[in-house]
């Protein structure tokens, strides 16, 4: 318009003639030429691919950033195990979500390419609290009121707590494979291995279940041996061929060899697990939110039972809250669904406004 207004002031009768059709031009243009230029503006939208080390709570942690542009909204994702690194399933099976989102992957500490601290206690508050600093620095970096965070397995333990704790930093939190309380867990899974062994006169098996007890006698106690005994046991039964076999994801990629991914497991792992059994989490008591809650459950999950999540789910009081059923799925529904998820994903975001 400064231009216009310096045509108009000159004394040029030509000069004013034309000013006077530019402004003419701009009055009646087609609304359509408009938005096509705008959209023309969007489509210089920049790229962001980059990998860093991010110094949380004093620990180098990974983090892994991509998206077509980063003016879209942020996605974190908060992984399982506990100290199973995500990243390279993500970069597998996810990145349909980078047309639409900043994806960020984070190995949390003592897992994947993160530091190993040995100094400090792991705990779920120290987690909480190292996803909170992640948080931080993204909404930063990439100029957001809020972000979108998503949980998987014991990252969804991470994630409700974290929702509860900072609920103004997030759009929307959806979980897969659920965790809710493990010893719950434990006895649907024991009650469901032992039917299944029933119809199939496994009676070692049935034998075997007996010598698991996930009960208030012995204060649900259970050595860390103890409960790999009791998963390696049931595993056979809780696999339905019904759900796609995930690609091992320690052969995926040059960065993510096996070597280097068992040392942390290892050693986090059963530290974490153990840690979970002795304090005896119970998300039941977590369920007033003030951040939108969406599960996407498989329905063949017997890790972290989906009938227990779908029980959890009904107590929850949110601002907007829906369960999606993953049919052909078990733990790990944005893996073994890939596009389903990304469908149900971009439908949050949308009944979200894509903040």
């Amino acid at each position: 318009m400064r231009i216009i207004s310096y045509y108009l002031n000159q004394s040029n009768l030509r000069t004013k003639r034309l000013a006077f059709y530019v402004l003419l031009f701009i009055a009646f243009v087609p609304h359509s030429f408009v938005g096509a230029q705008s959209s023309l503006t969007r489509a210089k939208a920049i790229p962001v691919d980059t990998s860093f080390m991010l110094k949380i709570n004093g620990v180098e942690q990974y983090i892994e950033i991509k998206g077509i542009s980063r003016t879209n909204p942020v996605l974190l994702f908060i992984h399982g195990g506990p100290a199973w690194p995500a990243t390279p399933m993500i970069r597998k099976y996810n990145q349909e979500l980078t047309k639409d989102f900043v994806l960020v992957s984070w190995d949390q500490r003592n897992c994947g390419k993160s530091e190993t601290d040995k100094s400090v206690k792991l705990t779920t508050e120290l987690y909480v609290e190292d996803a909170h600093q992640v948080t931080e620095f993204l909404m930063k970096e990439f100029n957001k009121r809020k972000i979108y965070v998503a949980g998987h397995s014991w990252g969804s333990t991470i994630s409700i707590l974290l929702i509860t704790q900072y609920p103004e930093d997030y759009n929307a939190y959806f979980g897969m494979g659920q965790f809710v309380n493990p010893n719950k867990s434990n006895n649907i899974v024991k009650e469901f291995v032992i039917q299944q062994a029933e119809i199939k006169k496994d009676t070692a098996t049935m034998a075997k279940m007996k010598l698991f007890d996930f009960s208030p006698a012995n204060d649900y106690n259970m050595p860390f041996e103890k409960l790999m005994e009791f998963f390696q046991t049931v595993n056979p039964y809780i696999k339905s061929d019904e759900v796609a076999v995930l690609e091992d994801p320690t052969q995926l990629y040059d960065d993510y060899k096996a070597i280097d991914w068992f040392g942390p497991l290892m050693q986090t792992g059963p530290e974490l697990i153990q840690y979970m059994n002795s304090i005896k989490i119970d998300l039941f008591q977590y369920n007033k939110f003030e951040v939108p809650v969406y599960f996407l459950l498989g329905r063949h999950d017997y890790n972290t039972p989906s009938v227990l999540a779908e029980q959890y789910f009904d107590t929850i009081k949110a601002p907007k809250k829906k369960l999606f059923w993953f049919e052909k799925s078990g733990h790990s529904p944005h893996w073994e669904e890939p596009s389903l998820f990304y469908q149900r994903v971009l439908q949050i975001a949308a009944d979200n406004k894509l903040k």
